[in-house]
């Protein structure tokens, strides 16, 4: 049986489990994106604190019920619950993808010290996570063998389908 017990920056992650990683981070950083601008939006006067526990509290609802889908898929499929070792990546994977909030997090710590308004750190945390999509598209495919041009397009399509999403959001809310 494959092992899954690998730490997240080790060279020799199974391409299963970079996919694993690079999913859960994608669906998170999409959760948060649309938890910043649903709160810019509706918002007239958004509050950091009260900002900052919406974004943790639906983060850690989407990183739960990912959670319990990969233990029902995996019994399904397996039919037995997951060793030691696979569920250890799979909470790996889990804590990893929310990772993705900390930059948008770090921003509303900032406006909560009047560094700029609560507004401005939603922005900004919007942007922060279009960027992020990018990167971590990147981090998973540079030890691809589809070439950097293959890569580069790929990290663009993830940038754009972010930028869609901030736009559509607005369209909807104008």
């Amino acid at each position: 049986m494959k092992s899954y017990g690998k730490s997240r920056g080790d060279d020799q992650s199974s391409p299963q489990e970079l996919a694993s990683r690079l999913k859960e981070r994608v669906y998170v950083t999409f959760t948060a994106l649309a938890v910043l601008l649903a709160m810019n939006l509706h918002s007239h006067d958004p509050k950091p604190g009260a900002s900052a526990v919406s974004l943790v509290v639906t983060v850690a609802a989407i990183l739960m019920a990912g959670l319990v889908a990969d233990l029902i898929s995996h019994s399904t499929v397996h039919s037995s619950l997951p060793t030691r070792a696979e569920l250890r990546h799979q909470l790996e994977v889990a804590w990893g993808a929310g990772g993705a909030i900390v930059g948008p997090l770090v921003l509303l710590g900032l406006s909560a010290f009047g560094v700029f308004s609560t507004s401005t750190a939603l922005i900004w945390g919007q942007w922060m996570l279009v960027a992020a999509l990018a990167f971590f598209a990147w981090l998973s495919l540079r030890r691809s063998k589809l070439g950097f041009w293959r890569t580069l397009w790929l990290m663009f399509v993830l940038g754009l389908v972010g930028v869609v999403v901030i736009a559509l959001q607005l369209l909807a809310h104008s």
